[in-house]
This record gives C-alpha cells, sequence and structure tokens, in this order.
C-alpha cells in the first residue's frame, strides 16, 4: 500500500519535492513502478542467505514495485502478491512475471470486511486517486497528508475491502514482506502458522507496533535489525533512512 519511492540522499530530497503537491506525485508514482527505484533499505535482502529458490509472500503488494524489486535481485521462486484493492489487483495481474500469483485480499484471522481511507484529488472535474496513501483509519491517513503542501482539492474516499485467512500454500514460505500502513501486526498474526512453520525472513514497515511485533517474534527466535546504507550491512541502531526492519534468524545471516 502506501509506500516510498527511495530514501537515500539526492532521491529523498527529489521525493519531499515530488510528494509537495498530489498531482506531480501521482505521475512519477506511475511512471516508478516501471522502473527497478525502490526503498534503498531493500537492499538488505541481498544479504540474507538463501539456500534455493526464494519462495516470497508480498502483503500489500500494491502496484508490484517491490515485487519486481524482490524478483529482479533474487533467484525467486513463486511470488504470492496479497492485495485488497482492486485497481493494483488488475495491475498485477498484468505484471510479466510468471511466478507471480496474486491474492486479491487482504490478510486477517477470520474472514470479515472493513473500511479503508484513501485521498482522492480533484482537477477540472477529473478524479485522481492516490491509492499507495491507503490506511486503515483515517487519523493515521491524515498523518500521512502531512506530506503534501497542496490540499484544497483532497478529499478522503471510504472504500470497503475484504479479509481472510490466507489458508495453506503449496510451497515452503522463505520471505515475507510486509508493508500495511500500520496495520503490520494484524497481519503478522494473521499468517503466524507460515511464520512458526516455514521460519522465513521477515521484511517489515517500521510502525507504532514495532516493540509488539519485536516482542512477538522473538519468541520464535528472530532479532530485529536495520539495513545500513552506509556501513552496507544489519544493524540493530536505526538510521534516518530506514522505514524497515528485518526479522531474522541465525540461518539467515550465515555465510
Amino acid at each position: 500500500m502506501y509506500s516510498k519511492l527511495a530514501t537515500s540522499g539526492i532521491l529523498s530530497f527529489f521525493e519531499k519535492i515530488i510528494r509537495a503537491h498530489p498531482l506531480l506525485y501521482i505521475l512519477i508514482r506511475s511512471l516508478v513502478r516501471f522502473t527497478n527505484i525502490f526503498e534503498k533499505d531493500f537492499d538488505g535482502v541481498k544479504l540474507i542467505n538463501f539456500k534455493k529458490k526464494v519462495n516470497i509472500i508480498d502483503v500489500g503488494a500494491s502496484d508490484g514495485i517491490a515485487t519486481k524489486f524482490l524478483n529482479n535481485n533474487l533467484n525467486t521462486g513463486t511470488i504470492f502478491c496479497v492485495e485488497p484493492n482492486l485497481h493494483y489487483v488488475n495491475i498485477l495481474k498484468k505484471i510479466k512475471i510468471k511466478n507471480i500469483i496474486v491474492k486479491p485480499f487482504a490478510i486477517g484471522n477470520k474472514s470479515k470486511s472493513i473500511y479503508i481511507y484513501f485521498p482522492r484529488y480533484k482537477l477540472f472535474n477529473k478524479n485522481f486517486d492516490i491509492i499507495p496513501y491507503t490506511s486503515y483509519g483515517t487519523q493515521l491517513l491524515k498523518h500521512y497528508l502531512l506530506d503534501f503542501k497542496f490540499k484544497k482539492n483532497i478529499k478522503i474516499i471510504k472504500e470497503k475491502i475484504f479479509i481472510r485467512k490466507l489458508g495453506k500454500l503449496n510451497k515452503k514460505i522463505d520471505l515475507i514482506k510486509i508493508d500495511t500502513n500500520g496495520n503490520e501486526l494484524f497481519v503478522l498474526k494473521g499468517i503466524l502458522n507460515i511464520i512458526k512453520k516455514d521460519k522465513p525472513a521477515l521484511i517489515v514497515e517500521d510502525s507504532p507496533d514495532t516493540y509488539k511485533i519485536k516482542k512477538l517474534l522473538k519468541k520464535y527466535s528472530y532479532e530485529a535489525f536495520y539495513y545500513s546504507l552506509d556501513l552496507k550491512k544489519f544493524t540493530s541502531k536505526k538510521n534516518k533512512h530506514a522505514l524497515n526492519l528485518y526479522y531474522l534468524q541465525k540461518k539467515h545471516l550465515e555465510n
């Protein structure tokens, strides 16, 4: 869902400019999915010890930029893209990667429907939905919207999505990426059976629930790391460009 374009050096500077106006952001964001540009701390995946082809679950797959980055930088097997937004589901289905399986719903412990919220920008009587800013609550969405300096023609749209259990997969999962705009803890609890069974590496967006997530995953021998752009290695110390945490076991760090 909500995802930054890139987060280091001059790219970070330009991103602030891009986010100043909603229409500029929409234009650039639509172009980025045709590139290999993604959050720089995702470069840490190249350091993880994977002994074979990597089967991945991408939760909050949005328009597939993370999926394409992972596919380009790892020896991937199957990639399960979990995304409830129908606009993004249609984009994911058009990605020309043979090993993608799209799951058009959100993940939870039980089946139900909930409302999500996203900003809509109106210009010359035409609506532009800013789907990457989709959130599970209006307060969190308003926080995200602080990025934009021009808010006059923005209104918040309410939409229903469906939550389901992921169910059994016919693949052993090696890597799970979760970016769900503050709903990461809820998602983790919904796939805890896969985490217990397969012991995958996890990349989880930093959120207000990070402490609870660390505490939960510690029970299953996971340690939390940031990827240092300067040192090009994992570290326990957060740096200003870090958007995600890597939850890893010893086997993931072995050479």
